[in-house]
């Protein structure tokens, strides 16, 4: 019988990931006087270009469905890369920190300008900001599964 509470705690990480950064993105656009609706339209504007904002519910659907994709095949990749890359470190909170950077790093400057979108989402004044959320809600939530998900493997 094989191990399968690794592959647990890595899907469990990127689903808490996914959840966290998902209530805070459709919160903060809701209290902006936006529709809690408009951030996963925009995610899914990567697949299908600018007429998302146009879409209805299933535009939302789709944009959450990739958000959440994202967020799992990432934790993914991580617990291979950190379990085969012996340098990089094992603490849950220094990995934390590296992760939620890279991972709006990569997002921000190679999955957006890459995709239908054509161009990073996020602009440098407030670049500190995005960096900080994504270490807490991404980062932080994804490196305590994954570390604890090595540790059982």
């Amino acid at each position: 019988m094989t191990n399968n509470k690794p592959w647990r705690l890595v899907l469990l990480g990127g689903f808490v990931a996914g959840l966290a950064d998902f209530l805070f993105a459709s919160i903060k656009r809701y209290m902006k006087d936006g529709l809690w609706t408009d951030p996963w339209k925009g995610v899914a504007g990567c697949l299908v270009g600018k007429n998302s904002g146009l879409g209805d519910n299933g535009m939302v659907l789709l944009g959450a469905a990739l958000h959440f994709f994202i967020c799992l095949t990432a934790a993914a990749m991580l617990y291979f890369i950190v379990k085969r890359v012996a340098w990089i470190p094992r603490q849950w909170l220094v990995l934390g920190v590296l992760y939620g950077l890279a991972f709006l790093v990569v997002m921000n400057w190679v999955v957006c300008p890459l995709s239908l979108i054509g161009h990073p989402i996020y602009k440098w004044e407030n670049m500190h900001e995005h960096a900080f959320w994504h270490i807490v809600l991404v980062g932080l939530p994804t490196s305590w599964f994954v570390t604890r998900a090595l540790r059982s493997a």
